[in-house]
């Protein structure tokens, strides 16, 4: 007995339930525009040398009130039998090295988007304008008018190619149609630079404009940029790396290129840990400045074009590869160096990043909404939450750290890492018992668990924490009161301990000077 995988007609509305993004369905139309200008470019180049629109043109329209999705192109054109393995879900194009890979991008991203999508097509050199239209609902139906074709004569020196999606299945609006055209324009830089596309937008012209224009430049006036190559499982992985000046998080990363188009890059680049750190959400310098550009051609990818598909050891290859060729641009990425006496003190351009950061925040709708809150706790409120979480974890909970400062009297202290709700506060401190201590700091916090990663980050986000308590506890027992100006001198003098308990190490560790 033989058996038989049968795919049912109403698998083409599942479609709509892939795992695609806007801006990388959209893309899947863009892909096959741009492919087949490259793939017809020197009879394209020399028909449009004398036309008017003498580039590649690729216009994207969505209009959320007619419900539609329009993506049209100057490019090659479509004859029936083209139109017809177009069609052909499946069936890959003759040329699987550039944009169009699998032969089911353009109908899984058009029946994502919608139910009803239209091709009218007309190839140059030819006289026939084709028009397809497919009805997904009646395609799953087995309807006899589920699929629609005509022509029409036009003129041999005419070519486009026009789809429209209508019947949306996603609308549309706000940052998302922002970030639509920040995407497009990430994802076809490599066409933008070069000039040879014209990408619009909602009628916006789409630019690129270069990280590389961006990079630090050392004191004789390089750039801090360099290529590297190297082989992985047979293909040769390529790209370049750089350091931002300013950075910026958004703009940091690698982006991942495959036939010169970005599969995954900003605002969402790639950070491969070997470089970057295992904390991914960290905002530490090496995440604001380390960015780059790998090309990775001939690996698989993803079935939405968003991400490589790796296979065995692939990634991890990838990965060494790249801290081999990028680690000493990671290492000056981090590197606090102003002199050559103490490598972490804070260089110009990392006191400029943290300002322009600090800026971006203060100016922020976000900062606005929390300075404009108009419902502020009272003293009461605010005492009985502090007391709430003390209770919960101080009473149940084995201090994560805890030792006594060696004044007189001695000052006992405990430190609580906890995992509480990202409501509750980032910290909370007890120093009012007399000689002791307590703190309680938040894991779950918004900032602990995404602006902070590695070492230097988290110690120092412990150590104003609790500096922050030993100060109130000196201005209580001090001055009987607590007062701003008092707290900030007292903390003043504990952030200097670090660096005198370094200078006493120093000097135990000289050597002694000869008499003789």
């Amino acid at each position: 007995m033989s058996m038989r995988l049968i795919v049912g007609p109403d698998a083409i509305t599942s479609y709509r339930r892939l795992d695609y993004s806007p801006w990388h369905a959209i893309a899947e139309f863009v892909d096959n525009s741009t492919q087949s200008y490259f793939d017809n470019r020197d009879e394209l180049d020399q028909h449009m040398k004398h036309e008017e629109d003498k580039i590649l043109n690729v216009s994207v329209v969505y209009d959320r009130s007619d419900d539609l999705l329009r993506v049209a192109d100057n490019a090659m054109g479509m004859s029936s039998t083209d139109l017809e393995h177009a069609l052909h879900v499946a069936r890959p194009p003759v040329n699987t090295n550039g944009r169009s890979k699998y032969g089911m991008g353009m109908k899984t991203a058009a029946c994502w988007l919608g139910n009803r999508w239209t091709i009218k097509t007309k190839k140059l050199g030819e006289s026939v304008e084709h028009t397809v239209t497919v009805d997904v609902d009646k395609v799953a139906g087995q309807q006899p008018d589920s699929v629609v074709y005509t022509n029409a004569p036009k003129a041999a020196d005419r070519h486009y190619t026009i789809i429209e999606v209508k019947a949306m299945n996603r609308s549309f609006q706000g940052r998302t149609l922002g970030k639509i055209g920040d995407f497009l324009r990430s994802m076809y830089r490599s066409d933008l630079r070069t000039g040879i596309l014209n990408l619009r937008w909602r009628g916006q012209i789409l630019t690129w404009d270069s990280l590389e224009g961006r990079l630090l430049v050392s004191s004789d006036g390089k750039k801090y940029r360099k290529d590297f190559s190297f082989d992985v499982d047979g293909k040769t992985v390529k790209g370049w790396v750089g350091i931002l000046d300013p950075g910026s998080r958004a703009d940091a990363g690698f982006s991942i290129l495959q036939a010169n188009r970005v599969l995954r890059g900003f605002p969402d680049a790639w950070r491969p840990s070997d470089l970057y750190g295992q904390f991914q959400g960290s905002n530490d310098l090496v995440n604001q400045r380390l960015v780059g550009e790998i090309h990775l051609d001939g690996f698989d990818v993803s079935h939405t074009k968003d991400n490589i598909l790796w296979r065995g050891s692939q990634e991890d290859d990838v990965q060494a590869g790249l801290k081999t060729h990028c680690a000493s641009y990671r290492d000056f990425a981090k590197d606090r160096r102003l002199d050559d006496n103490d490598q972490r003190v804070p260089s110009e351009a990392d006191t400029k990043v943290a300002l322009d950061d600090i800026k971006k925040e203060l100016t922020s709708p976000e900062m606005v909404d929390q300075i404009n809150i108009s419902v502020i706790p009272t003293p009461e409120m605010i005492h009985a939450s502090k007391e709430r979480i003390l209770k919960s974890v101080v009473g149940t909970r084995t201090a994560t750290q805890q030792g006594t400062i060696g004044c007189t009297p001695p000052i006992a202290w405990k430190i609580f890492l906890q995992k509480m709700s990202p409501y509750d506060p980032y910290v909370v401190s007890d120093s009012t018992l007399g000689n002791e201590i307590t703190l309680v700091v938040n894991l779950n916090h918004p900032y602990f668990a995404t602006q902070l990663g590695g070492l230097e980050s988290v110690r120092d986000y412990l150590r104003q924490c609790v500096y922050d308590s030993v100060a109130e506890w000196q201005a209580r027992a001090k001055t009987s009161r607590i007062d701003s100006d008092t707290i900030k001198l007292l903390k003043d003098r504990l952030l200097r301990v670090p660096l005198e308990m370094e200078s006493h190490d120093t000097d135990e560790e000289a050597p002694e000077e000869s008499d003789s």
